[in-house]
């Protein structure tokens, strides 16, 4: 049995491109300073009541960005509060909110939290169905959500006893369907607002439970997550301890609202320390609303960067590599001769792009090709990746922005200790979930004896970084008794450009249990390298250069690890709002490779 266990007493130190160990981190490199928080109240009306006048949202709307202050939001968040209490919500009660990112979520959750209720964040990209499970299983007595999803809530209150009241937030008047949060605000409003006044009666507890969230996940049966007050303070505090922030960063919030990793790191961190949220249009218009807030911050997914960079490569491409690589060596000798990192004035075109202030990009949700992690600090831009799930609220490793690797999950936080056990990652720290709701059964299988089981595997390097393997229920246990990470896999496969998307399993058949891929060919760049013909998407066509890129693939890996069989998709994968396939909807007819 392998068995160690890391906590964050000790660290390590890494250089640019080349990471290497010192003898502590916390000498030469300690954590931030931060400011001590309990709960969602208490962090909430100290950063009101020292950022008042800061901005702390602001959305696009007829072309303009409107923000709105650490003071509005405080008189906001006060006003909705007040009224949820005046119409009967008490401490523990359940309120769910449904909509896209935009400042009324934010007001939304910070009401409910700060009053002593429990947030419900709901999915927007699920179906009437499982809106309807989650409203049910969570038993939610209010609901607040845009105008979009109203009706169908309406539609649903007749089936949902517990279901009182729904607030819809494009409302200033009210309808008879729904009450208006417009007007809400306004009746809540008080004239003489005192930000270091303006706590709710009710005295959170940092045990209180704070929110409920029922994770969508990639293997179905999606179970409701209890985040106390202490959890999210924790990881709050723990994740500026290792990553520095302040009230002059800018983020743009593009990742969903509802999910663990944004509401943390996008959300509730910024306004801990002061800096401004603004919330983006759509993946489309990233740049442009780049350009617009002047973002310093953004969070992503490993998608999202892979396609940014491959974006950025392919321009590079085009205007002739000669001049990239003679920066390049530019770059590397300046930094090694001088020490002065003039990455960001050599390659300004590309940090023009992008508004030219991003100082820092976060990924999280999955792991990232270290290329692309490399490549983008190589051009300037510091790339960091961290490693959570929702059950440790959510962070539980992180690169540091000085202690760093590009093949690893990050370095555990300060109030985490992590422990390998038969190769998976078990975790315990005040971060750490109370409990799976209303399910005893799952929650003494994830947590025991204090400690959360992730369904994780991986290991620590010797210098104390985490590093995954993948999950345990993924890996495929060949006849030869072999095993095999699906993720390893599908990183080498999607090095081939023509390969969009892949999924690795071992079959339906655990017993005849051998590596099998579906794989979604990328038909823009197959048609561009045909010059247009649209003969080359012909299926045809595409099955032998398919067929000799899972050659390659095979060549590359150890013979127990080649694909046997593949599948080719017409369309992309269903995912969750996180960019991960929802594997539990896939298998097929399989060809040999």
């Amino acid at each position: 049995m392998s068995h160690i266990v890391v906590s964050s007493t000790g660290g390590y130190h890494s250089c640019p491109f080349d990471s290497f160990p010192v003898k502590s981190m916390r000498a030469k490199y300690p954590y931030y300073a931060v400011e001590p928080i309990t709960d969602l109240q208490d962090m909430f009306w100290k950063s009101v009541d020292r950022f008042g006048r800061r901005i702390a949202l602001q959305i696009k709307t007829q072309g303009a960005y409107r923000p709105m202050t650490y003071t509005e939001l405080g008189r906001a968040v006060q006003s909705l509060s007040a009224e949820l209490e005046a119409m009967g919500i008490r401490p523990g009660d359940r309120v769910a909110i449904l909509s896209e990112n935009r400042p009324e979520w934010a007001i939304s959750y910070l009401a409910i939290a700060t009053g002593g209720a429990v947030c419900v964040p709901i999915d927007k990209e699920l179906r009437e169905q499982e809106v309807f499970q989650t409203l049910y299983l969570s038993e939610a007595r209010f609901a607040i959500a845009s105008e979009r999803w109203v009706e169908m809530l309406t539609a649903l209150q007749s089936r949902l006893s517990r279901l009182e009241r729904i607030i819809n937030m494009d409302s200033n008047l009210e309808n008879g369907i729904a009450l208006s949060f417009g007007a809400l605000l306004r009746s809540g409003s008080e004239p003489a607002f005192q930000p270091a006044r303006a706590i709710s009666a009710h005295q959170v507890k940092p045990g209180d439970l704070a929110a409920l969230i029922y994770t969508s996940g990639t293997m179905g049966n999606p179970k409701g997550v209890m985040l106390s007050h202490r959890n999210l303070a924790t990881s709050i505090m723990d994740t500026c301890r290792s990553v520095y922030v302040d009230e002059r960063d800018r983020f743009l919030s593009v990742l969903p609202l509802h999910h663990t990793y944004e509401c943390t790191c996008g959300f509730l961190v910024p306004l801990y320390r002061g800096a401004t949220i603004s919330y983006g249009e759509h993946l489309r218009r990233l740049a442009e609303n780049l350009v617009e807030t002047r973002s310093t911050v953004l969070l992503g997914v490993p998608l999202l960067f892979e396609t940014i960079y491959k974006k950025i490569m392919e321009a590079i491409s085009e205007r002739g590599e000669g001049r990239f690589k003679f920066g390049m060596g530019i770059a590397n000798l300046t930094e090694a001769l001088l020490r002065l990192n003039l990455r960001k004035f050599i390659f300004r075109t590309v940090h023009q792009r992008f508004g030219g202030h991003l100082r820092l990009l976060i990924c999280g949700g999955a792991a990232v090709n270290p290329r692309v992690a490399r490549g983008f600090r190589q051009l300037g831009i510091p790339f960091l990746q961290g490693y959570g799930m929702t059950e440790a609220s959510p962070l539980i490793a992180v690169n540091r922005d000085r202690a760093f690797r590009d093949d690893a999950a990050g370095l555990p936080l300060e109030s985490t200790d992590i422990r390998i056990e038969e190769d998976e990652i078990l975790v315990r720290g005040d971060n750490v979930m109370q409990a799976y709701y209303c399910n005893p059964e799952a929650t003494a299988e994830a947590i025991r004896e204090g400690w959360l089981h992730t369904g994780d595997l991986g290991s620590m390097d010797k210098d104390g970084f985490l590093h995954i393997l993948g999950r345990k229920k993924l890996v495929i246990v060949t006849k030869g008794g072999k095993n095999v990470y699906p993720e390893e896999i599908e990183a080498e496969l999607l090095k081939s450009p023509y390969i969009l998307e892949c999924m690795v399993w071992g079959g339906a058949d655990p017993r005849e249990a051998e590596v099998q891929a579906i794989l979604v060919p990328n038909k823009e760049y197959l048609a561009s390298k045909a010059g247009g013909d649209p003969r080359a998407l012909d299926r045809d066509r595409i099955e032998p250069v398919i067929r000799e890129e899972v050659r390659r693939c095979n060549r590359q890996l150890a013979p127990y690890k080649a694909v046997k069989r593949f599948t080719i998709r017409d369309g992309e994968f269903e995912k969750t709002t996180t960019r991960k396939i929802k594997r539990y909807l896939y298998t097929g007819e399989t060809v040999e490779s």
